[in-house]
């Protein structure tokens, strides 16, 4: 028999287990992380909401449920359920347009295609939290597809800190060079007219750069600041997950967010940059492994002018 019950074991560190069971479904994927942060709205998306993450050890965990015959509030419902007599309660909850569309979508980081789909017409989002459990926060999001569906599980628990190994003394004659991912960039863009700010962080789908600080912009802007004459165009990348057009607009929200970043916090003149996307179409690498569709998500230089 195909579908058979599954027993979604939700552990977490230092805490008993806490046993889910859905009826008719399999586990596709587990991802685990011992201490992160992992974004958990509480609000409908609006162009105005910035979602904290919420740190802790992350887990999520991916099932396929025969959705032929169920909706997204059966799919999530047994879950609730068994949460609330857990002693878990309801922080918020909503369906695809109530919930802000595309754009709530791309507010939460899940696990991404093909493990989990999400068709951003007909999902449901359910926030619950035990503040005295651990797991403390559980978040569910339910999706079909054809004569299949998804259920996307994300626990966070506290978050497991490992003590660093004892090294030994540095010889003090002896003198490092810093490993910094941005060392040279302004020599890369220069001499090949384009350059990769590798240390830029994104949320999952996300167009909202991270706090930072980042080296590559720091160098880029005092490097325009000493140039005045320069120009460059930030252009954003995706991987081939989702639709060309997502995709694109993606991208070019991120590069915007860059170059909003470089004038408002670093002062560089707005006439020294531009912003484009171009999603998928220009891969660094193969997107067909995790790895290559990490370098594949970017945002590069481009050296436009320097006279």
């Amino acid at each position: 028999m195909r579908w058979l019950v599954l027993i979604l074991c939700l552990l977490a560190t230092g805490a008993n287990a806490l046993n889910l069971t859905f009826p008719g479904a399999r586990v596709i994927t587990i991802e685990t992380e011992d201490a992160g942060s992992v974004r958990l709205p509480e609000t409908p998306w609006a162009p105005e909401t910035v979602t904290l993450g919420t740190e802790g050890a992350i887990k999520k965990t991916v099932i396929e449920v025969p959705s032929d015959v169920m909706t997204t509030l059966q799919m999530i419902a047994p879950l609730r359920n068994q949460l609330e007599a857990e002693g878990y309660r309801q922080i918020f909850s909503c369906a695809d347009a109530a919930c802000g569309g595309f754009d709530f979508r791309f507010q939460l980081d899940l696990i991404g295609e093909p493990q989990m789909h999400v068709d951003l017409g007909n999902y449901r989002y359910l926030l619950m939290r035990n503040e005295t459990a651990d797991p403390h926060s559980v978040a569910i999001v339910a999706s079909p597809a054809v004569a299949t569906g998804f259920v996307h599980v994300t626990e966070v628990s506290k978050a497991v800190f490992v003590a660093p190994e004892a090294t030994d003394t540095p010889d003090p004659d002896v003198i490092e060079t810093p490993n910094l991912r941005t060392d040279g960039l302004i020599d890369t863009l220069v001499a090949t007219g384009r350059v990769v700010l590798d240390d830029l962080e994104f949320g999952t789908g996300s167009a909202q750069l991270g706090i930072g600080p980042f080296s590559s912009l720091d160098q880029l802007s005092v490097w325009l600041a000493a140039n005045p004459t320069a120009r460059v165009i930030l252009v954003g990348h995706t991987d081939a997950v989702g639709s060309l057009a997502a995709n694109t607009a993606l991208s070019q929200r991120r590069a915007a967010a860059v170059s909003n970043r470089l004038v408002n916090a670093f002062g560089t003149a707005r006439n020294q940059l531009q912003a484009a996307g171009a999603g998928y179409l220009a891969p660094a690498a193969s997107n067909l492994t995790p790895e290559g569709r990490a370098l594949n998500r970017r945002v590069e230089v481009v050296l436009l002018s320097l006279n």
